[in-house]
């Protein structure tokens, strides 16, 4: 990097490498979206949350396996602190969005999960480390709060069936990729291996679902298994981190978080469009203020 400097070199991307990188960015944020869609696309037809569950931890445990074994957290403590990270990211947080997506559309999941997160994120960072954020952001977060109220007000006043529970989940399921993401930052923990661990964490789930489930998994349609498989597995566990990830390094974090909002939208369009799921005009509108806070909040001070 020094040496660059002495010739002259700029260390600024190209413009094809910044198109690049937001590309992958805007295809990260399609692929977190497409999974609350898919997800529920299968569970309506024939695969449950048991299953899919099993299919990703699966793919992505065994995936992960020799990256852990290449960079195994050194020491009882940090062990501890990747265990923990495992809870709120991996199989419990997996099952718990999942269940959300049994019971409410999947434009439900992809706004309050996505817009619980940065809240929790936020509240968070202030309590515990004493970030406090800027008015912008602080404006940006109620104007999310007060999108996610919108967004659930039709299944809490009775009109949605169990929707409600279904939001509530996603909710749970927020608050948990909150404490990851603040535990990951405050324990400055290298987002390789602490992802690989996550989903090698996760693997005794699947003896224990054998056990209990018996070959159901095999009697469903083959496409559809081999699909989720990949999907779950490699796409939405490990090639969507994977392009955000780079997509930081080129664009720095501040600006990769601004395609956040992507998601809600992606989802929403999503579930119109796969599973007929059409939001009432006061969640559109809710959706609306979730998106446009979240991309308030994510600007820089």
């Amino acid at each position: 990097m020094a040496a660059a400097g002495r010739s002259g070199l700029s260390v600024t991307p190209s413009r094809a490498r910044t198109a690049l990188a937001i590309g992958a960015a805007v295809l990260a944020m399609l692929i977190y979206a497409s999974q609350f869609v898919l997800s529920r696309w299968s569970m309506q037809r024939t695969l449950s949350l048991w299953d899919l569950a099993a299919l990703r931890f699966t793919v992505a445990g065994l995936v992960s396996l020799p990256v852990l074994l290449r960079h195994r957290p050194a020491g009882a403590v940090a062990w501890r602190r990747v265990a923990a990270l495992s809870v709120a990211a991996g199989a419990p947080y997996t099952l718990i969005m999942y269940a959300g997506l049994v019971l409410a559309p999947a434009a439900h999941g992809a706004v309050i999960v996505t817009g619980v997160t940065a809240v929790v994120t936020t509240a968070l960072a202030w309590l515990w480390f004493g970030v406090r954020p800027w008015p912008a952001r602080m404006a940006g977060l109620v104007l999310v709060v007060i999108g996610l109220a919108l967004v659930g007000s039709p299944g809490v006043g009775g009109g949605g069936g169990h929707a409600w529970l279904g939001d509530a989940l996603f909710i749970v399921a927020g608050v948990l990729f909150a404490l990851f993401t603040v535990g990951a930052r405050h324990w400055r923990v290298d987002p390789l291996p602490a992802t690989a661990a996550v989903w090698v964490l996760a693997l005794p789930y699947v003896p224990i679902y054998a056990a209990v489930a018996g070959p159901r998994v095999l009697e469903a349609p083959r496409g559809e298994v081999v699909f989720q498989a990949l999907f779950q597995g490699l796409g939405v566990a490990i090639a969507a981190l994977a392009l955000y990830a780079w997509a930081i390094r080129v664009l720095g974090d501040a600006r990769a978080a601004l395609f956040m909002p992507l998601v809600p939208v992606f989802g929403v369009l999503l579930g119109v469009a796969v599973l007929d799921e059409v939001p009432a005009a006061v969640q559109v509108v809710g959706i609306a203020g979730v998106t446009l806070g979240m991309a308030l909040a994510a600007r820089r001070a």
